[in-house]
C-alpha cells in the first residue's frame, strides 16, 4: 500500500502538469476554430512551446501572423519557437521587425541580447546592451554585461592618442563634434568613458548604441566596396 501511495505522490504532480497543459492548449484552440483570425494564436504558442511543441508554436505563429501581421507579441512568440528549434538567425530577423517597429520593446532587446551572446557576436551585444540600459538602466543582466564589456576595455585610451585630448575635457560636446565630424569611434570612446561616470544615463546608454550601430554599418559599406573591387578591407 505504501508503495502504490508513494507511486501516486510521485506520479500526480507531473501528470496534473500535463492535464493543465492539455486543457490550456485545447481551450485557445477552439477559440481559433470559432474565430479564426482571433490574437489568442500567441497565447496559443506559448502553450505548445511549454509542452515542447515548436512545430507546432511556429506554424500557428505563422497563420496568425498571415492575419495580424503587425501584432507584435505574435511575433515575439514567433521568435522563440524559433529560438526553441535552434533557428536562431529566423528568429532574429523576427526580433529585429519588432524592434523596428517598437524599439521600447525590452522583451524583444532581451531575447536579441541572449542570441548574439550565444554567437559570439560582441559588436551587437554591446549594441543590444545600450538599448536595454537607455530603456531601463537597472537591468541587471544588462548591467553585468556592460561592466563586463567595458573591464576587458581600456578607456584610458583617451588620455593616449583615441583623441587627442586630455580626460578633463571629455564632455558631450566634444563627444558631438566628433561625431558630426564622422568620427564615431572617437565619440564612442568619450561617451563610453561618461558612461563610466554616470551608469544610469539613459540618454548615454542611447548615444552609445546609437554610435556602435554606425560604426558597424560604416565597416559593413567598407567590407562591400572591397569585395566588389577585390581589394583587402584593410
Amino acid at each position: 500500500m505504501a508503495d502504490k501511495d508513494r507511486g501516486v505522490e510521485t506520479a500526480g504532480p507531473a501528470h496534473s502538469d500535463r492535464a493543465a497543459g492539455s486543457d490550456e492548449i485545447a481551450r485557445y484552440q477552439e477559440i481559433l476554430a470559432r474565430e479564426s483570425s482571433s490574437l489568442v494564436f500567441a497565447a496559443l504558442a506559448e502553450a505548445y512551446r511549454k509542452r515542447n511543441m515548436p512545430d507546432q508554436a511556429i506554424a500557428v505563429c505563422r497563420k496568425g501572423l498571415h492575419h495580424h501581421p503587425d501584432f507584435l507579441s505574435g511575433r515575439v512568440a514567433l521568435a522563440r519557437a524559433y529560438v526553441d528549434k535552434g533557428q536562431t538567425d529566423r528568429a532574429t530577423k523576427e526580433l529585429e521587425k519588432v524592434i523596428l517597429a517598437a524599439p521600447d520593446n525590452l522583451i524583444a532587446q532581451r531575447l536579441l541580447l541572449a542570441i548574439y551572446e550565444e554567437k559570439g557576436d560582441r559588436d551587437n551585444v554591446e549594441e543590444t546592451v545600450h538599448r536595454i540600459l537607455s530603456l531601463d538602466p537597472k537591468d541587471k543582466q544588462a548591467r553585468q554585461k556592460w561592466e563586463g564589456l567595458t573591464s576587458r576595455r581600456s578607456i584610458d585610451v583617451l588620455a593616449t592618442g583615441a583623441t587627442g585630448r586630455s580626460r578633463e575635457i571629455v564632455t558631450q560636446t566634444l563627444a558631438e563634434i566628433y561625431t558630426s565630424q564622422g568620427y564615431h569611434e572617437n565619440a564612442f570612446a568619450i561617451y563610453q568613458e561618461l558612461s563610466l561616470r554616470e551608469p544610469e544615463n539613459p540618454r548615454l546608454h542611447q548615444r552609445l548604441a546609437d554610435l556602435k550601430q554606425k560604426i558597424q554599418h560604416r565597416g559593413v559599406r567598407v567590407k562591400g566596396r572591397a569585395e566588389t573591387t577585390g581589394l583587402s578591407a584593410e
